[in-house]
C-alpha cells in the first residue's frame, strides 16, 4: 500500500477498534472507501496482511451493517466486496431497523410486567420514547443528505 493509503487504513482500524469493533473492520472499511473497485476476500486479505478468515468474517459484519456491498461474477466462484452505493444512508437505515425491533421489544415488555413493576415499566416507555427520537432523526438525516447531495452533484447535462 502507499504511505498515505496505508495509514489512512491503519487511523480506520484504530478509530473503530476505540469504537468497539475489531480493528480489521475499520482497517477493511478504510481500504475500501479509498478504492472504487472491488476486491475479492484474497485481494483484501494480502492488501491488508490478515487472514482470509479475518477478512471474511468482518466483510460480512460490514455487509450486515450497510457498509460494504457483495458482489459475484458469473463463472466465478469467489466473492467480492466493495463499499455500498449509499453506504452513510444504508448504515443509518440499518441502525433505524434496530432500533425499531427494540423499540417493540421495550412495548411488549412493558406492556407484560406486573403493577409493581412501575418504575421499570417507566423507564422501558422512557427508553423507546428516546429510540422514537432517534427513528424519527433517521429520516430527517437521511432526507437533508439527500439534499446536499443533489446540490453538491455534477450536472449531467451537456453545455453549449
Amino acid at each position: 500500500m502507499q504511505d498515505p493509503v496505508e495509514q489512512f487504513v491503519e487511523r480506520m482500524g484504530l478509530m473503530m477498534e476505540a469504537e468497539g469493533m475489531p480493528r480489521i473492520a475499520g482497517r477493511l472499511f478504510g481500504f475500501l472507501l479509498l478504492h472504487e473497485q472491488a476486491f475479492s476476500l484474497d485481494e483484501l486479505a494480502e492488501r491488508l496482511q490478515v487472514s482470509k478468515a479475518s477478512v471474511s468474517t468482518n466483510a460480512r459484519a460490514l455487509e450486515q451493517a450497510g457498509v460494504l456491498e457483495r458482489m459475484s461474477s458469473p463463472g466465478d466462484r469467489r466473492d467480492y466486496y466493495q463499499l455500498g452505493p449509499d453506504a452513510w444512508e444504508r448504515t443509518l437505515r440499518t441502525a433505524q431497523r434496530r432500533w425499531r425491533a427494540l423499540r417493540t421489544t421495550f412495548d411488549q415488555a412493558s406492556a407484560s410486567l406486573p403493577p409493581e413493576m412501575e418504575a421499570g415499566k417507566r423507564r422501558l416507555q422512557e427508553a423507546g420514547r428516546f429510540h422514537d427520537v432517534m427513528i424519527d432523526g433517521v429520516d430527517r438525516l437521511v432526507e437533508e443528505w439527500e439534499e446536499v447531495k443533489a446540490a453538491t452533484e455534477a450536472p449531467t447535462g451537456s453545455v453549449g
